[in-house]
């Protein structure tokens, strides 16, 4: 009974995945929610949303089928980018 049970094992791989050498994405490269990244700003997820959403987002999202994720790093820019902007508007 043993030797039925094995043959109809599925195969397991031998090799683990290593993800410690130079190629693979860094920490910054990581996906945040909308939630994740209105935490980390202050601001409600709609407003995170609807910033990502417009004609010319201000803060690039990624799409992965249905769900909508950011870059860290994008975030960052965009946090960089609010505190060199101007407060008064030049018509």
């Amino acid at each position: 009974m043993a030797t039925a049970t094995a043959r109809n094992a599925i195969p397991v791989p031998t090799t683990s995945l290593d993800f410690s050498n130079e190629d693979t994405p860094n920490r910054d490269d990581r996906l945040l929610d909308a939630r994740q990244v209105a935490a980390k700003l202050g601001v409600s997820e709609r407003f995170i949303r609807d910033h990502t959403t417009r004609r010319s987002p201000r803060i690039p999202g990624v799409k992965l089928g249905k769900l909508l994720r950011y870059r860290a790093v994008d975030v960052e820019i965009f946090m960089a980018e609010l505190s060199t902007l101007s407060t008064s508007r030049r018509s």
